[in-house]
């Protein structure tokens, strides 16, 4: 979520995030608490202690939300080869994984959605249960776990517009299992990786969170790919074994303000804002700071 904080859009564990600000509300409302009880004070005197009876949950529009400097910068490295380079063809940035929920990815030009796995929906965006076309919304889709939304399908079937299938959101409920293509693809597309760089997440949440350690010399972590719609795996994996990586292995790089689990098993830990990180990333790899974007002229 720390990618989204430059667009408006709070984190969770950050200084300003939702978990942080919540943790913050309970314990003025605890002080509070214990004042009115010592002194008798009522709910209204205790509104200074509590910020005003906030919740400390702060105001933001999914709908109104921009791509910031990290989502166009990703994009670019996924769509464009270094300046120079054009005819080499290669791009040091394969593919991208989300757990954000806000569409920011979405709404970044140049990046394809076969480069993308959103591994927790996404709060802009139905799904077809027939056809699985995925519509994106100028609202917030106002439903979670996958529960129809009355709407139907329009684009897909054979021929286009023939489909009808019920629209459901994508969104999922901490019980909900994760996207099945998106979640393989994910899987694969780490396996593969020389160096993955995980940017603005505490990685606390399973089992996305492991998924950084998988270009990590010596990480045995089976890889279990179930993929019924096929009789073979990934380079030929059988079912149940490890998925055969590169074999050239540069572990990973984490970029978050606050440490996170995974930090002493990183090649590098960068303590920062993602933002700025991605700037100087982008001047070193011959891009520019902002040369490339035209989000920025």
């Amino acid at each position: 979520a720390g990618i989204s904080t430059a667009a408006g859009i709070p984190d969770f564990r950050g200084p300003k995030g939702i978990w942080t600000l919540e943790e913050q509300a309970k314990k003025k409302e605890k002080k509070a608490s214990k004042r009115r009880k010592l002194y008798g004070r009522t709910d209204a005197d205790s509104n200074v202690a509590t910020g005003g009876g906030t919740t400390g949950k702060p105001n933001f529009s999914f709908i109104d939300a921009k791509p910031t400097y990290t989502h166009r910068a990703l994009a670019h490295l996924v769509s464009h080869t270094p300046p120079g380079e054009e005819e080499d063809g290669r791009r040091f940035l394969h593919y991208v994984i989300t757990q954000n929920v806000d569409g920011l990815h979405r709404k970044t030009p140049d990046l394809p959605r076969s480069s993308l796995s959103i591994l927790h929906g996404c709060v802009l965006t139905e799904k077809c249960e027939v056809c699985s076309r995925e519509y994106i919304r100028d609202f917030e889709v106002d439903s979670i776990a996958e529960q129809p939304t009355g709407r139907y399908c329009t684009l897909g079937g054979t021929p286009p517009g023939t489909c009808g299938g019920l629209l459901r959101d994508t969104l999922l409920d901490w019980e909900g299992a994760l996207p099945e293509k998106d979640w393989i693809r994910a899987q694969e597309e780490c396996a593969r990786a020389e160096l993955i760089i995980a940017l603005g997440t505490s990685l606390r949440i399973e089992p996305c969170n492991h998924l950084s350690m998988y270009a990590t010399r010596g990480y045995e972590k089976d890889t279990v790919i179930d993929r019924p719609e096929r009789d073979t795996r990934v380079d030929g994996a059988a079912s149940g074994g490890r998925i055969p990586r590169r074999k050239q292995q540069l572990g990973c790089v984490i970029v978050n303000l606050q440490q996170t689990l995974f930090d002493q098993s990183a090649e590098l830990v960068i303590n920062g804002r993602v933002d700025d990180v991605m700037r100087g990333l982008m001047e070193r790899l011959g891009y520019g700071v902002d040369s490339w974007d035209t989000a920025s002229a």
